[in-house]
């Protein structure tokens, strides 16, 4: 009872703070909505005011809808056709992956464009800018993605990023069934979380836009998710064979995207938990096998490179991209203007110089907010909310370097006609769903979840929203967090759902 007791008073602490989190989300995104102008060279997000009113309404009608789809799922009564319409879904969902990289004609650009530059000059046996201070050695983390694109490049011609569109549409149906695997083990088998799952990963427009993106967001969110399975299923069921899936597959992710950091710290957060109140070795194993796997695929990345790059030429500090972040240039809240790249460079890529400097204009901004606290609340708010609540997850302005004719739905999506405004308009939904469907699953679960398994993707969730806060801004660097925080989603709408219902039918025999 006392181990027990110590989770649980765990788990009570972190429910607050993301009973906290996501009232303050869920405010914000019932007043106002972040867009991209209709002008996609301009990535910033500016902000269109909404009415409340509007939006409960539209929230409140939703929610029929949605007790109509949870009607019809529970006639879902077999694994079987559970497994049936998971297989429909990921056939669907996975053609139109298919569609858009098809019609989108979407091309590289900015840090895309930089790695399979690299990637096409490593295959050909080209290495001199890594001798020299350049991109790659000023940025290192992008190794692992050069890598692949290597890889890639090799098997289907230089400079074939089409190639790894469709791989990222390839990976949809692993995405999916991934994340109903976890819903499933989350909701101890709910059939109505799980069907309103597999409805939001449907209607879920990001994860199809970001299928024409040549760089790491959605690969590695769905390594990941297959990683986060392996684990909790090796919870329920221990499997070396799972373990090692989840070790490698997470030291994949790292080494492709580095902000998968936050997620591994996450998973260990987890782990040293189970491990203080339970103590079983196969908490031990899961932390070994996690960092075994970190450690391998960072030794492979580091085989492949090392004797091709110049060890003495330093990367830009991480410090400096933080400092960078707290800018207030043209009134976008910690958006990129370059003040790491150039800091580092007009220094001679000098580390120690660089880290003087950020030091002055760290102290600049400390005395700044210092001064004029109100400023610093209205900076963070302003930076916040250009990242979290930005529904469409700069979709379209991330990938609008186009190379070709661009399908007529698809161009018309990009336009902002139509067919583009209903979906910005479905996905404002999507995210006031999202978010009060957490809210509400947290505060009313709050008792039961007393394991702190169950709140994994929330921990990475609530750390990303920290890193967002402190990084340099920018929507798509919470991409990531929108598909984690899905299956939270199924979750709550199903218990919103359900507690409606509930109360109208306790009513009844009292009219």
């Amino acid at each position: 009872m006392r181990k027990l007791f110590q989770e649980k008073t765990i788990c009570r602490l972190f429910n607050g703070a993301c009973i906290a989190l996501f009232f303050i989300l869920f405010h914000y995104c019932l007043g106002q909505t972040g867009i991209n102008k209709a002008e996609l060279w301009d990535e910033h997000i500016y902000f269109r005011t909404d009415s409340i009113l509007f939006n409960i309404v539209t929230i409140v009608l939703s929610l029929l809808f949605l007790a109509l789809l949870g009607r019809l799922a529970e006639k879902l009564t077999t694994r079987k056709s559970r497994n049936l319409l998971l297989a429909a879904v990921c056939v669907i969902s996975t053609a139109f992956s298919f569609y858009w990289v098809w019609g989108c004609k979407s091309a590289p650009q900015a840090d895309q464009l930089y790695i399979c530059e690299y990637a096409d000059a490593f295959n050909q046996g080209d290495f001199s800018q890594l001798q020299e201070p350049s991109y790659m050695t000023r940025y290192p983390h992008q190794f692992g993605m050069v890598a692949l694109l290597q890889v890639i490049f090799r098997l289907f011609g230089s400079m074939n990023y089409t190639a790894f569109q469709y791989f990222n549409a390839a990976l949809i149906p692993l995405f999916i069934v991934s994340g109903c695997q976890i819903v499933r083990i989350l909701s101890d088998d709910n059939v109505k979380a799980e069907v309103y799952y597999l409805f939001f990963a449907l209607c879920c427009f990001p994860m199809y836009a970001y299928t024409s993106f040549v760089y790491g967001d959605l690969l590695t969110t769905t390594l990941s998710f297959f990683a986060v399975w392996m684990y909790l299923s090796c919870l329920k069921h221990f499997s070396w064979l799972r373990l090692g899936l989840f070790g490698i597959t997470m030291g994949v992710c790292v080494q492709l995207r580095m902000n998968c950091l936050i997620l591994m710290i996450a998973l260990l957060i987890v782990m040293a938990v189970k491990l203080i109140f339970e103590r079983g070795w196969k908490h031990l194993a899961a932390i070994a096998a996690l960092v075994l796997g970190y450690g391998l695929m960072s030794l492979a990345v580091w085989g492949i490179y090392h004797n091709v790059r110049n060890a003495d030429i330093p990367s830009i500090p991480s410090s400096l991209i933080i400092v960078g972040g707290l800018n207030d240039d043209y009134g976008y809240a910690g958006w990129n203007n370059f003040y790491d790249y150039n800091t580092f460079a007009q220094l001679n890529d000098e580390t120690e110089p660089a880290l003087e400097v950020m030091g002055r204009d760290l102290r600049m901004y400390m005395d700044i907010y210092k001064n004029d606290p109100a400023y610093m609340v209205d900076f963070f708010v302003r930076k916040m909310n250009s990242q979290w609540n930005a529904p469409m997850y700069q979709s379209l302005v991330m990938n609008s370097r186009i190379a070709g004719e661009q399908a007529p739905p698809i161009k018309n999506i990009f336009q902002h006609g139509k067919l583009g405004g209903l979906i910005e308009s479905g996905m404002k939904i999507y995210q006031l769903l999202m978010y009060g469907g957490i809210l509400f699953l947290l505060i009313t679960r709050r008792k039961e979840y007393v394991k702190i398994e169950r709140y994994l993707l929330l921990i990475a969730v609530f750390g990303g929203f920290l890193f967002t806060l402190m990084w340099e801004a920018k929507t798509r660097y919470a991409l990531p967090y929108l598909f984690m925080q899905v299956p939270y989603m199924a979750l709550g709408i199903n218990e919103l759902v359900s507690f409606v219902q509930n109360r109208l039918q306790n009513r009844k025999p009292h009219e």
